[in-house]
């Protein structure tokens, strides 16, 4: 009985090494294809279908393991976002640089708001489930802005250092669903504060 369990266990392995060997062969042979490639000036889309054409000619370079791997299934028959994405999970280790050259970055940086400013003096802070904050501004007009977050100068309003100061509120348009209204409004939300001349 202990050698059935074994040879079970020597079978298992087999097969996991196997479709290791497969998976860093297609990924090898991908990182190579693109290291050669000039993607400068290529989109983003370009750049992914490149990818994708390399990732073909590797499972091509090494059909059988990919028969293997995937019990006779064809490419169309495979999950192949799950694919891609484990082929390029074994790109980071073996070419980081490469994968790297292939991946938006861009959507990974965070964009910072534009941000607009208006100087008054608040008036009152409505404290609900989210504070509104009431700034009077030169043409005696009263603006709401909301506070979401933290931000900085957020102590001014917590200390309530502002009463009788001109203050500089920076702020960003944001679209949120008002129920009342049963539509989309722009809100103005508080991004900064600091004491005005």
């Amino acid at each position: 009985m202990k050698i059935k369990g074994f040879i079970f266990c020597v079978f298992l392995f087999t097969g996991l090494v196997g479709a290791q060997d497969f998976m860093e062969k297609v990924a090898n042979f991908t990182c190579d294809c693109m290291g050669k490639k000039n993607t400068e000036g290529l989109s983003q889309q370009e750049i992914e279908m490149q990818m994708g054409l390399c990732i073909l000619e590797g499972v091509d370079k090494n059909r059988e393991d990919f028969d293997v791997h995937f019990n006779g299934k064809s490419i169309t028959e495979i999950d192949q976002l799950k694919f891609g994405e484990d082929i390029g999970i074994k790109m980071a280790s073996l070419c980081p640089m490469v994968l790297l050259g292939v991946a938006d970055l861009s959507e990974y940086q965070t964009e910072t708001p534009s941000l607009a400013v208006e100087l008054g003096k608040i008036k009152t802070i409505e404290k609900k489930q989210f504070n509104i904050v009431n700034l009077e501004i030169g043409d005696g007009s009263i603006l709401k802005f909301l506070w979401l977050w933290d931000f900085e100068g957020s102590e001014i309003l917590m200390k309530e250092q502002f009463k009788n100061k001109w203050i500089n509120i920076f702020y960003s348009n944001l679209l949120l669903y008002d129920p009342e209204k049963k539509t989309y409004i722009n809100f103005k939300v508080i991004e900064g504060v600091e004491l005005g001349e």
